[in-house]
């Protein structure tokens, strides 16, 4: 809320030398509250609805408006971590936080195909690395 922007150590224990998949995705589900937070409320005029408000009135309720209904949705609401009250969460057979993470990282790991690079970026890259390696070889020749 003070204006920090870098998030880091997604995933990382033990002082950065071990990285877990469950972690990662635990602590990205977290960090997905944190940045809509931080985003705050939108106050335009159709989120605030004053039609909303003439229709219900004073006195009345907004959580069963199909307007209440659609914005609920856009707030942060994770995938992992249960919400649900204990006795419910108990019936289901107490899911744990740790085990769904992990489960979550697995379908990443086999469902996820990322959009590949636009044109001339993988090439762009490679320069860098020869770059670099050949700075690397001429620094060792010279020592």
């Amino acid at each position: 809320m003070a204006g920090a922007n870098l998030i880091y150590g997604v995933g990382m224990l033990d002082s950065g030398l071990t990285w877990d998949y469950a972690q990662a995705v635990m602590q990205n589900e977290m960090l997905e509250m944190v940045l809509r937070t931080v985003r705050g409320v939108d106050i335009s005029d159709e989120e605030f609805a004053f039609d909303v408000v003439k229709e219900v009135g004073p006195g009345g309720e907004f959580i069963s408006h199909d307007h209440t209904f659609q914005r609920m949705h856009q707030q942060t609401y994770g995938k992992l971590i249960d919400r649900r009250s204990r006795e419910t969460w108990e019936k289901s057979g107490r899911p744990d936080f740790v085990e769904k993470a992990y489960a979550r990282a697995m379908d990443i790991f086999s469902t996820h195909k990322p959009e590949p690079l636009p044109d001339g970026i993988q090439k762009g890259i490679d320069s860098i690395f020869e770059e670099a390696e050949a700075a690397s070889k001429e620094k060792k020749l010279k020592n």
